[in-house]
């Protein structure tokens, strides 16, 4: 594999800096508990997906969903974040590491919620710039998100090329987006395994994200 020479960075946020993937699918299970539903379904394989699409599924699976299921998940959600909101290890040193370059996050998760949690957790003062899920830009596994981040880091360097950008992911979603986007990814084993990343695209594997800096060069 070449040495990798990034001039920007595209970081998705749940699941890759922050560890809320991990919080949501707890939400999800402690909810259907209460519920007394789902029981034999594995919220853990869903890890990056909308709830709309995470409904489908279910329903096309056969399951009773109740309309105020992921109401009351999303509330018992925003309720733990307060507590049990943790960066991933690694995260600061490869933020500070990377302070030479444009830096924009592009998520599935609406503006307002990653940007409150990126200031909550300091990293804020990294980010340029967001690009989050709206009525406008459809989310992963469509390349809406990633393409729009590019654009925004053309704004910082209008010379820019796919080929200089480097996207940080842990879900099959994104990896998905991120090949569609034609922008080479880094896979963190937050999520998925090793195996089910590389099949869907990944550039790189990395178990942890500061292992990135034995592939590239600032």
């Amino acid at each position: 594999m070449d040495i990798i020479r990034p001039k920007a960075i595209i970081f998705d946020f749940d699941g890759t800096l922050v560890d809320s993937e991990s919080i949501y699918t707890k939400s999800l299970i402690a909810v259907a508990d209460k519920m007394n539903i789902l029981k034999d379904v594995d919220f853990e394989s869903m890890a990056g997906m909308q709830t709309n699409d995470m409904r489908n599924i279910l329903k096309k699976e056969g399951h009773y969903v109740p309309d105020n299921f992921f109401d009351d998940t999303e509330k018992y959600f925003y309720k733990l974040l307060e507590t049990d909101l943790n960066l991933f290890d690694g995260v600061i040193e490869t933020l500070e590491r990377f302070k030479s370059l444009n830096v924009v996050i592009a998520s599935n998760s609406n503006i307002k919620y990653v940007k409150k949690y990126s200031d909550i957790k300091g990293i804020s003062k990294y980010i340029k710039d967001y690009s989050c899920f709206n009525e406008k830009l459809k989310a992963k596994p469509e390349p809406d998100l990633f393409l729009h981040a590019f654009e925004l880091l053309k704004n910082y360097n209008n010379d820019l090329k796919k080929n200089d950008v480097l996207i940080f992911e842990d879900s099959l979603a994104g990896i998905e987006a991120a090949k569609k986007a034609d922008i080479k990814s880094a896979a963190i084993t937050n999520s998925y395994s090793r195996e089910e990343l590389i099949d869907k695209g990944a550039y790189i594997v990395l178990d942890k994200i500061n292992e990135i800096f034995d592939y590239i060069e600032l």
